[in-house]
């Protein structure tokens, strides 16, 4: 999936993770890339373990990818 993602984008994309994600942390995802310049909306689904991020301006998809791995969800390749 990561690999059909112009590395910066605008409008929708959906990141798959390597696996759920508990609450807490989906509470931290949202916000730090909420956080991001250019994103309009993130949301975390916790059991299919995806992220869909929401862009109204470029966005660089390593900053989601950074802000991901710091918070230790892996994005599946």
């Amino acid at each position: 999936m990561m690999r059909e993602t112009p590395r910066t984008f605008v409008g929708s994309v959906v990141l798959l993770l390597e696996g759920p994600v508990c609450p807490h942390v989906a509470a931290e995802v949202r916000a730090e890339i909420g956080r991001l310049a250019g994103v309009s909306h993130c949301h975390v689904d916790t059991g299919a373990g995806t992220v869909v991020v929401t862009a109204e301006a470029p966005v660089d998809r390593t900053d989601i990818v950074g802000v991901l791995d710091r918070l230790g969800c892996r994005v599946r390749a």
